[in-house]
Formats: C-alpha cells, structure tokens, sequence
C-alpha cells in the first residue's frame, strides 16, 4: 500500500512539473539525477550556444569581451569531462576541447606582464585576463579557478582527448604559477572568499601532484576563517558571520555596514571551500580541530536550510541589492555550495543533508530548464534576468548557459549521479538579529526580513515574497504596498499612518520578529554561534511582529504549514480622533491574472476594481497569475469589502500583477483583526477546489 502511495505520487508530481506555458516538455527528470541525466543537460545547454561559437576564432563569442574568458573556461569543463566519463551528444566535443585548452593558455588570456596597462585593483601575474583576444580588460579572483577548472580536467583526460604535449605542458605549467603567485598564497585574500584560492590549489595538486598549497596554505586559510566567526580578522572590521551564521560579505568593514545585512550567492560561493577538504587530507594536511569542524557544520546546516528552496532556487536576500540579486550568474556560481554540502560528509550535522543537497541541486537544474520556456510560443532560452528583475543582457545568458552546464559537469565528476537523493521536510532558518525568517516546503517558499538596513527594496513583518513549489513566483518576487503582502492603515484623508510591509533602516536593539512555536521552542533573542542553530526541519512554526506608528498599533502572526499558511492581523487604536482605513494587501505576479471569489451562497465571480464584493459573503478568493495560483480562505467571518488594486510595477517585482486589498470596517477606537489560510496550489491548481464556472457581475 505504501508503495503503491510513493508511486502515484511521484507520478502526479512529474504531471505537475512537465507542462510549461509553450506547452512544452521538461526534460530535466525529477531527483535523483544520474549522469546520463546531467550529460543530457549539458546537451541541451551546448545545443543552444551552438550559434555562438566561432570557428574562425576557437571559441565562443558571447558578445561581452570581459566574459569570453570565464564562459568558455566553462565551456572547456563541459567538453573534457563528457570525453573523461565517455559520454557520446552535443556535451562530447574533443576538438573543440583541444581548441580551448589551447587558446585559454595562448597569451591572452594568460597573462605574464608586471603591470598592468590600467590600474586594476585585482591585478596578479602571472594569471588570466577575463579577455581571451583583443586588449586587456581586467582580472578578477574568481577568473582563475574557473579557468583552471577547465585546463585540469582537460590534462586529466589528455589521452582521451588526444592532447597535444605542448599543450599539456602548458597547462600544468600556468595552474602550478598561478596557484603560487603571491595573489593566492595565504595570508593573502580578498575580503574572505577563500573558495577561489582552495580551488587552484587543488587543482595544481591534481595535475601536478605538488601537495605544497593544498596540505599547507588551504588549512591557514581554513583555520583562520574559522576563527573569524568569532572574531574580526582585521582591527575594525566584522566577523565572517553573523551570530546566527548569516554571511558577512565584507569583512573588513563594519558588521553594520548595510551590505553585511546577508549574502545568500556569496555564503554559497564561498561554502564550496569544503568540498577540497577530504583531497586536502589525501595532500597530506593535519585535520582541523573538533572546534572548527562544529561551528563550520553549524554554518553549513545555516545555509543549507537558510539559503535554498525546495525548487532548487535560492531563498535570496542580500546586501548587494541589484548587483547581485537575480542574476543567472550568482545563482549559477551558488550551486557550488550544494554540491560541496552534498559531498562533504564531515561538515554535515545530519547525515541525510547529503540527500538532501543532492535533491536541491538536482531540482535546480530543473528550474533552470523549466525558467527557458516562460514565454509561450519562443525558443528554449533561460535569461540571466531572472524573473524581470534588473538589466541582464545576452552576453550575461550565455555566461549563465554555460556555467549551468559546467555545474552539471562538476556534479559528474563529484560523483553524484551515483548518489541517492530525498526530497526534504519542510524547513526554516532564522536570524532573530535582523529579523529574517526563510520557509520552504515542497509546495511553497518565502520569507519575512523584517531589517533591510536600506539595501533591500522590499521588507517589513510581512512575506516579502512567495513562490509555489515549482518556483514561480505568485505572490511577487519583492516589493513595497500595495504590491505587497501586508496591512495598511490611512487617515479618513487618505494618508498613510502605518504599513507593515516596510523595512528597518537601522537594526533593532531587540529582534523584531519573535517565534513563537519552533523546533527551538519560543526564541525571543539572538543565540550566538549556537551548535543548534535555529535552522532545520520543523512541523509547526509560528512567527509574529509588532509595528506601531501614529496611535495605531499592528501585529502579524504567521504558522507555516507544510501546504498552507495561516495568517492573522490585528490592528488596535487605543484612543484618536476621527476614523482610519486598515486593509490588508494580497499581490499576485503577471501580466494575465484573475481574481476570484467564491461565495457562500454558491455563486462564483470573477473580482475588478468596479465590481467590490462585501467580505462577509465570501467563501474564499483564488489569485490566478501567469504561472502559479494560491488561494485565500476565511478562518472567521469578517466585516468589510473587497477592492483591487491595479499592477504597480516596482523594480523588486517589475512584472507584479494587481493585488487584492480587503478593506476591513473603519476604525475609530478598539480593534480590528483578519484571519485567513494562503494555500498556494501550483502551476497545475494541486489543492482540489469547486468546479463552479466563474462568471463575471
């Protein structure tokens, strides 16, 4: 009977992955991936840059001279590990293999001057320009690796691919100069992004087989790392986590500093360190402390669960704003931290962490080949503009297919088409410092970030966003009222006197969100470093937040299920003069969206901004988006009524649909209070509902 349960679920979830709005298929299957499955991804990725590639020139032309570099790098890691792991489709190209590796070590890119012509503040020689012809751009830590990435596994596989000596040679030469120049050797790093330096080293002791950097330096920079939890390495600047283990991205700066509120992509980034360190001790290095390894699997449970959705997306939030946020590249280069997490047993709390970061990453893959068919009728092609947000040209797309396809080369390699994967429970992390609570099911993900410290466009006690379980987004990707969850509260002139939904500026001496149910208990102040984290699995978790402003007082209360959310406001004005409006807001995301009530009476109406429906007479009230739909139910009858707003575009949400505000009865004294059920259904409406025909007033 189980079995046959298991079944019929996993074939209703590939029913509720596989259809698109172009009616296309995905083909990316579900977790666990398999190699096959990894090289059919590359497949398809190669496929699409196939018009990018220049013959003339031995490489691929992405339109963007300072990515050439980096894209074909990625490219290169593709090639070689398809001929390495005899794979036969598009991925296995051995002549274009043997072209990269050798143009990525002809000069440029491979730079051996003493200057630069320009100053250049990430300047080192010998090492690679991010141009690979024409004159030279700049360099940038994470260049380097990601060109050794590709040369290492190219060497390795030399026979297979019919390598030419010189270029071998070549290679083992430039990783091994690069790897000890001054630029990477510790205690030299850029800010504390330790990953790029642990990458080179370990691939100059794969091909030259010099356990120097890797045995010695690796575990320098490790230790010293690890000690920056709890202290500044420099004199004034912030420790490398926060005390929850929120990543701290500019470490010689203050730890206020309002880019330092988080960094998902980077934390992710630089969490990829780990993955060299079961090789670091094949080199010959001494294991790290018990100490060490305690607070880095508590940091690793943090990420995990704090920084990833069960749709393989990131839970995102950062201080660097627009110059990260939604960009293809940053999620791309992200994907690293789970496949470190998931092949690193020793930094992992529990050992089903494993299956699940395999399940995370495997999922990702399919999100990304899911995210190319958002434009029914037009060809397969994934924007590095995700979602809408931000300004990412094509040269940016084509950086993000390859690294994409790299990654799914990398997971070969690490072995992980051989390893078992399980879909997680649902699971939460918490910063009570800045008030950031990240949830995410099979069915649905979000977060309240209560701080913003100015740098995030959205914020306040309310959901910042939600996404279904297929990772689209249905109730905005970010955005301030009134497209934005959360209540309101005007004067009778129509002033705004309060709105839960905006951001502290500066952080609270106590936190601003309490939770009230968790795994933890009731956590009302911020542990420090703790070995359980709060951060993990959980059954039942509630969440409220309080804001007051002008004589009105407002508190949120969530409890986050593993299908729905239940969710409550209350709004008291002790004493004033004249009546106020509270509302409370219901965004929805798309171009084509319905809203819709379902009354008591039986009657279905479709709602517009002419036609308000009195709240007392509705069941409940469905959002219909672009990609996703979640629905409203009533926990108690309520008086007031129903008015939609139009779309209010905003660059945090640039393809918001119109939100649904319930204006609850005016309020003069005394209280007003809401309490409803989101129950977010998927692309394919998974929650069985009314087959009642909707029809307009």
């Amino acid at each position: 009977m189980a079995r046959t349960a298991a079944a019929l679920a996993a074939i209703m979830w590939v029913l509720l992955t596989a259809g698109t709005a172009s009616g296309q298929q995905i083909q990316t299957p579900r977790p666990p991936l398999h190699d096959a499955d990894y090289f059919a991804f590359a497949d398809k990725i190669t496929e699409g840059l196939e018009s990018s590639w220049k013959e003339s020139k031995g490489y691929y032309v992405t339109g963007a001279r300072s990515i050439d570099t980096i894209a074909n790098a990625a490219m290169l890691t593709v090639f070689a590990t398809a001929a390495a792991s005899g794979h036969v489709g598009p991925a296995r190209n051995d002549a274009r293999a043997r072209q990269l590796a050798d143009r990525l070590t002809a000069s440029p890119p491979f730079y051996t001057d003493p200057a630069p012509p320009a100053p250049d503040k990430m300047f080192h020689s010998p090492g690679w320009t991010s141009n690979i012809d024409g004159p030279y751009v700049d360099m940038d830590k994470s260049i380097d690796p990601k060109v050794a990435e590709g040369l290492q596994i190219a060497y390795r596989a030399r026979d297979v691919l019919k390598l030419d000596p010189a270029t071998a040679a070549r290679i083992q030469d430039e990783i091994h100069r690069v790897a000890f120049t001054q630029f990477f050797r510790y205690p030299l790093v850029r800010l504390n992004q330790i990953n790029w330096h642990a990458e080179l080293y370990a691939y100059d002791y794969l091909v030259n087989r010099d356990p120097t950097l890797l045995r010695d330096d690796y575990r320098k920079h490790v230790e010293a790392f690890t000690q920056g939890f709890k202290h500044p390495q420099i004199q004034g600047g912030s420790t490398n986590v926060g005390p929850s283990y929120r990543f701290t991205y500019q470490s010689n700066a203050p730890g206020s500093l309002p880019r330092n509120l988080d960094s998902a992509e980077y934390a992710n980034m630089t969490v990829h360190f780990l993955y060299w360190y079961d090789l670091g001790l094949q080199a010959g290095m001494a294991p790290l402390p018990g100490e060490d390894i305690r607070l880095l699997r508590a940091w690793v449970q943090r990420d995990l669960y704090g920084y990833w959705t069960h749709a393989g997306f990131m839970n995102w939030d950062t201080g660097w704003s627009y110059e990260r946020w939604m960009k293809g590249k940053a999620w791309a280069y992200a994907q690293q931290g789970l496949l470190a997490i998931a092949t690193s047993p020793t930094f992992q709390t529990r050992t089903r962490e494993t299956l699940y970061a395999k399940y995370l990453f495997d999922r990702g893959l399919q999100l990304y080949e899911h995210l190319g068919y958002q434009k029914p009728g037009r060809p397969w092609r994934p924007s590095a503009q995700l979602f809408g947000i931000g300004r990412q040209g094509a040269p940016a797309s084509k950086m993000f297919w390859s690294r994409m396809a790299a990654n799914a080369a990398r997971a070969v390699s690490a072995g992980m088409g051989d390893l078992p994967a399980a879909e997680p429970p649902p699971f939460y992390a918490y910063d009570a410092d800045i008030g950031r609570l990240a949830v995410s099911t099979r069915h649905y993900s979000t977060a309240i970030v209560a701080v913003s410290r100015g740098k995030l466009p959205y914020g306040g006690i309310d959901l910042a966003r939600l996404y279904d379980g297929d990772g689209d987004p249905i109730g905005g990707t970010g955005g301030q009222p009134p497209a934005a969850f959360g209540m309101t509260v005007t004067s009778s002139r129509g002033h705004r006197l309060l709105a839960t939904q905006t951001g502290l500026t500066a952080d609270p001496k106590r936190p601003p969100l309490i939770l009230t149910h968790s795994p933890r208990g009731r956590v009302t102040r911020q542990r420090r470093l703790s070995t359980r984290p709060d951060a993990g699995a959980f059954k039942a978790l509630s969440v409220l937040g309080r804001r007051s402003a002008n004589g009105v007082q407002i508190s949120s209360g969530y409890t986050f299920h593993n299908r729905s959310i239940d969710a409550s406001w209350t709004v008291r004005r002790p004493k004033g003069k004249g009546r106020v409006q509270p509302k409370v807001l219901f965004p929805t995301w798309g171009r084509h969206v319905r809203i819709e009530a379902q009354l008591r009476s039986g009657r279905a109406v479709a709602l517009t901004s002419r036609n308000p429906v009195d709240l007392s007479a509705v069941r409940w009230l469905r959002m219909v988006g672009d990609r996703g739909v979640y629905r409203v139910g009533f926990r108690r009858p309520v008086a007031g009524t129903t008015q939609i707003y139009g779309a209010r575009r905003q660059k945090a949400s640039p393809l918001s649909g119109p939100t649904l505000a319930m204006v609850l009865a005016p309020l003069k004294h005394g209280r007003r209070d809401l309490e409803v059920t989101i129950t977010p259904t998927g692309s394919g409406g998974t929650v069985p509902e009314p087959a009642t025909p909707f029809s307009a007033p």
